[in-house]
């Protein structure tokens, strides 16, 4: 009988969660200030080989880049993202990274998404994991398409694009659910 009770239950939430999942599908820029007055990209540590080879290998720095709407860093603000990324592979500039998509404003204030990857910037078009997230986007997983929109030739400031598939579950239904 408890093996009955259990495959009852099982079945019930797996249904639950089929009839509450969305996809989302957002656009946004990512605004990284690597140099100048107002830095948004702070070098933390770095190993003997970060400077004597071309992928930057060993270093570490933190973040908290403004993210928009528009390519323009004056379009309307999505939020920040923020976290750590290293430099960890010998051969090319590849990032490792452990960021929070934090959302200011719109939609989804206050909610948030968790991307940890893989991230080698020599290449033009990248994928990178959506591994969790809050808020609206409650057990969200899913990917983001990145790409570098623009590349400051000063090494002042890039933008990238990035457009994310989000698979997660009704906040709405959720709460319902705990009732």
């Amino acid at each position: 009988m408890e093996k009955l009770t259990l495959v009852l239950i099982l079945g019930s939430l797996l249904l639950l969660q089929a009839e509450t999942r969305k996809v989302t599908r957002l656009r946004f820029y990512l605004h990284d200030v690597i140099g100048g007055d107002k830095p948004t990209v702070w070098t933390v540590a770095q190993c003997n080989l970060t400077d004597l080879l071309p992928s930057a290998f060993g270093k570490l720095v933190v973040l908290d880049n403004l993210v928009t709407e528009e390519p323009d860093v004056n379009s309307a603000v999505v939020g920040r993202l923020q976290g750590t990324v290293g430099l960890a592979d010998l051969r090319e500039k590849a990032l490792v990274m452990l960021l929070n998509l934090v959302f200011t404003e719109g939609e989804y204030e206050g909610s948030t998404l968790s991307i940890v990857g893989r991230n080698p910037l020599g290449d033009e078009v990248r994928e990178v994991p959506i591994v969790g997230g809050t808020g609206k986007f409650r057990m969200a997983t899913g990917f983001i398409i990145t790409s570098t929109y623009f590349n400051d030739p000063a090494r002042v400031r890039n933008v990238y694009e990035y457009n994310a598939v989000v698979l997660h579950m009704d906040p709405a239904a959720l709460l319902l659910s705990t009732q």
